[in-house]
């Protein structure tokens, strides 16, 4: 074959293949575009007359028919189409006026018969004490909005919208009781339709609690009572929603504290008391105790990493004055007794409370008979807390502790006067 016969052969392929191409490439731009432009309304629906909850269910179902609708139909086709659907769909209802402006249709609904009044019941919870006052608030609020969404509503429109309104009804009551569960059944009651509303809880529910107490005025050994005692309170809470009570953190915050108010120890050493409590199938409630009259502590405790000092026994005894509010002073005194060499130490103090968990004072010590300047911040649970004491000749005596239980703190301890000056201690409250 001769060259320039080649030549021309592959130009010709070559046009064949870019012509074959070309058509491939409309083909897929077409099918594309066919996919992804879906076609527009060719009609819009606007409705009146009705509840707002009920409006939104109405115009769904009639600008569904409008997509199906051809362009090209007249207004007569257009206000019989929509007339015949709507007295088939919307029993309780009958079309007043509909309008027809270029593709937006207007429809403006009334009710068949005269509006009904309707009658609300509530089948409340199994439940007892504050829980059922709390819930008896709710249900106050609850019923204001029911009350809305049914007002004037037409007993026979419920054969399509019973599920839209069932809907509604739980939206709105998710904000005012979370956690519950709503049934309801609609009936006549002296010739008046009676909507009743049942509420069962929904998991999670609380299950059990976890209680700590934690005080830096009281021994743990006085706590006990007042700890049972609030924990078969708060045997009302069991099987309740967590996130219902969550919403009542606070009212059970306040409902706790004024509980302890009427404990023997607490109301006979004018204890103040303070609650958190954190809901959740296994809640926790720590609740801190703090006396304004007296101060009352003894502890154990055993030290590592020192040859001074392996095991002590000590007690605190003080007695409080508000001077001023929110300012307690406190003098007190305490005794402390070394088992390595039953050496005891006798301590006499005065101190200051200008704020929050921080004690400033100063204390003498029989056992050098020195005074020492004291700052101390007061244990809380699963936080740190310190505390110094500084000899009047410069000694140092200090620790950062830990406080892991009600129980059981771990400090790391510092004192000048000892050979081996850092150490651990284990302090135990009795």
């Amino acid at each position: 074959m001769k060259t320039g016969s080649i030549l021309v052969l592959e130009n010709y392929f070559s046009y064949i293949i870019k012509y074959i191409k070309s058509w491939v490439a409309a083909f897929f731009i077409a099918a594309t575009l066919t996919v992804c432009i879906s076609p527009a309304y060719s009609y819009s629906v606007n409705v009146e007359g009705l509840s707002g909850w009920q409006e939104k269910a109405v115009s769904r179902s009639l600008n569904a028919v409008a997509q199906k609708l051809s362009s090209g139909m007249n207004s007569t086709e257009l206000i019989a189409v929509f007339t015949a659907v709507s007295e088939k769909l919307f029993k309780g209802y009958r079309l007043d006026t509909i309008n027809v402006d270029s593709q937006i249709v207007s429809l403006k609904f009334i009710a068949d018969q005269p509006p009904n009044n309707w009658a609300l019941e509530f089948n409340e919870p199994q439940i007892k004490g504050a829980p059922l006052e709390w819930f008896k608030s709710d249900l106050i609020k609850a019923k204001r909005v029911i009350e809305l969404l049914v007002e004037g509503l037409p007993l026979e429109s419920l054969a399509w919208c019973d599920i839209v309104l069932k809907e509604e009804i739980e939206k709105e009551l998710t904000h005012i009781l979370p956690g519950w569960r709503t049934s309801f059944v609609v009936f006549s009651k002296e010739e008046l339709p009676t909507l009743e509303v049942t509420f069962s809880p929904e998991m999670p529910v609380i299950l059990a609690f976890n209680s700590s107490f934690i005080s830096n005025s009281l021994p743990t050994l006085l706590q006990g009572d007042v700890k049972q005692d609030l924990m078969k309170e708060f045997s009302l809470f069991i099987g309740l929603p967590v996130l219902w009570v969550q919403l009542h953190s606070k009212e059970i915050n306040n409902w706790a504290e004024n509980f302890l108010q009427t404990r023997g120890i607490v109301e006979k050493t004018a204890s103040f008391s303070k609650v958190e409590f954190k809901a959740a199938p296994l809640s926790q409630m720590n609740v801190k105790l703090e006396s304004r009259r007296y101060s009352i502590g003894a502890w154990a405790s055993v030290y590592a990493g020192t040859k001074e000092k392996s095991a002590e026994f000590g007690v605190h005894l003080g007695k409080r004055v508000e001077v001023i509010p929110n300012w307690i002073m406190e003098v007190y005194g305490e005794g402390i007794i070394q088992l390595q060499d039953w050496n005891p130490e006798g301590r006499l103090g005065v101190r200051w409370s200008p704020w929050g968990d921080i004690w400033l004072g100063g204390e003498w010590s029989s056992r050098d008979d020195l005074w020492w300047v004291r700052l101390n911040i007061d244990p809380r649970l699963r936080k740190p807390y310190a505390w110094v004491r500084i000899r009047e000749d410069g000694e140092l005596n200090t620790a950062l502790g830990w406080k892991a239980t009600e129980y059981i703190s771990f400090e790391l301890h510092y004192d000048s006067r000892d050979s081996n000056m850092l150490g651990l201690r284990i302090l135990g409250n009795l």
